[in-house]
């Protein structure tokens, strides 16, 4: 097994620095709230400081990154076939949960002991104290606030298989039924206090609505298909320091998949609310995110999946009360238990690209079963 990380930070000087941005970010920007709007496209692969990487074989690997101080998680990337047997064994122990970035360090390295921890671990852990400190403080206040924020919209994009393109590969023949069963069986299992999100078989974009005030977090992202890559990414809310103060949500992970690859993500890092999405895929992507709060009580069960809508923009203006020329260009889709939870959900959904309503800056909207079109 080989290993490779990043230089410990150089001076006292950068973890002041750290420090300073850390409590910097906790007064948060001015302005209203902003629900998830779909991450654009990276620029960069992924994003954040590698603070150590671990290479279990040529397609696996384990990576440790800081995307802000004290904002620390546990990404696993490798192929879903020739990986299978690893993924098989850690999903049995989940061994990230509660455990400090030292101890799954340990758990990954077999013979290693505390000295062997790396000083970059080490230092972040200090910051990922820091962090959960004003986390738990930022959840505190977030509460008054949650009556104002609607539940987002959560579960696949409408398109389904039929609607796929019809490529000449392994595609044709592949056990489809039987991938989506080992998706669901090895990523999407929970304890009696998690709730749970998994999406299988989807063609174009799956996403996880908004999780409020989570305590542990894993998004897993799949480009199930052997001739698309797929888009993977997460998202976390980031309020002001004080009550009046807005809310926004920032993209701390986002990377490319590459064809039959996923990535696994896990935060333990204190309470956060948190969105997972794979999209700008051409063939089938999974999904799967599994929280907990710090409530001990279990979650209520998941309304079912069974009816589709779509939200529609029409005529969309701009800040000086013109039309716009994303006009008719936009759409949200959800799907519910019942046709009124899922356009509910819908609308919620295109509201996330944009305000409603007949206002400077802002789009009219209808909602319908039409997938054959995005926007009015």
């Amino acid at each position: 097994m080989s290993m490779s990380s990043h230089p410990a930070p150089r001076s006292r000087a950068m973890l002041s620095s750290a420090l300073c941005t850390l409590l910097l970010a906790a007064c948060g920007p001015q302005g209203t709230e902003a629900p998830p709007a779909e991450a654009p496209a990276p620029e960069a692969p992924e994003q954040g400081t590698v603070l150590h990487e671990l290479k279990l074989s040529n397609t696996r690997s384990v990576r440790f990154i800081e995307s802000a101080p004290g904002e620390v998680f546990v990404a696993e990337s490798g192929h879903m076939d020739l990986d299978a047997a690893h993924l098989r064994e850690a999903m049995k122990t989940d061994s990230t949960h509660g455990q400090e970035l030292a101890d799954v360090y340990l758990a990954l390295v077999p013979g290693a002991t505390h000295e062997d921890v790396p000083a970059a671990l080490v230092a972040a852990q200090g910051r990922v104290a820091m962090a959960r400190h004003l986390q738990e403080r930022e959840a505190a206040r977030s509460e008054g606030r949650a009556a104002a924020n609607a539940p987002l919209a959560e579960g696949p994009s409408a398109l389904n298989t039929e609607r796929g393109p019809f490529a000449a590969s392994l595609n044709d023949t592949w056990d489809w039924v039987g991938d989506k069963q080992w998706f669901t069986s090895n990523f999407c299992a929970t304890t009696a206090t998690q709730g749970r999100t998994c999406i299988t078989d989807y063609w174009y974009g799956s996403y996880s609505g908004a999780k409020d005030n989570t305590v542990y977090f894993r998004a897993v992202g799949l480009a199930a298909g052997f001739d698309s890559t797929a888009y993977f990414y997460t998202q976390y809310k980031s309020c002001g320091f004080w009550p009046w103060d807005g809310c926004e949500w920032k993209v701390n992970y986002s990377t490319t998949l590459q064809a039959r690859h996923y990535m696994m993500v896990t935060w333990d890092t204190g309470p956060r609310s948190r969105w997972a999405g794979i999209d700008q895929s051409s063939d089938r992507v999974y999904l799967s995110t599994i929280w907990s709060t710090s409530s001990s009580t279990p979650p209520p069960a998941q309304e079912p999946c069974t009816v589709y809508a779509r939200a529609h923009a029409t005529t969309c203006y701009n800040l000086d009360g013109t039309i716009s020329s994303i006009s008719n260009t936009l759409c949200g889709d959800a799907c519910a238990g019942t046709y009124a939870t899922a356009s509910q959900w819908a609308t919620q959904a295109l509201g996330t690209q944009t305000c409603l309503g007949a206002y400077a800056g802002c789009c009219l909207y209808y909602v319908d079963q039409n997938f054959n079109r995005c926007g009015g």
